[in-house]
């Protein structure tokens, strides 16, 4: 009972996972649009801005992965990826 109420949590977890990162990946998208619209214009200030916006669209994306995929896997490769796993400064 136990195994199959933890495969329901891990299977709902990563279920909010896709959905956290789709979610994000539609803003980055937006910002995106609006930076090259904004460089179009010569905008320079508002360009910054959505850099920024996508910037932290793009790190809010890599951290949930990390969170919720990059450790999956038991045994020899999850070791094996541990061990090759950059630090959080660099993504």
């Amino acid at each position: 009972m136990a195994d199959a109420a933890s495969a329901d949590l891990t299977a709902g977890l990563r279920n909010q996972a896709f959905e956290e990162i789709d979610r994000v990946a539609h803003l980055a998208s937006s910002y995106s649009r609006s930076i090259g619209e904004a460089a179009y214009r010569g905008d320079d200030v508002e360009m910054l801005v959505h850099m920024k916006q996508l910037r932290s669209c793009l790190l809010s994306m890599i951290k949930t992965y990390k969170a919720y995929f990059d450790g999956e896997g038991d045994g020899e490769e999850a070791r094996n990826r541990a061990d090759q796993r950059s630090g959080d400064a660099v993504a």
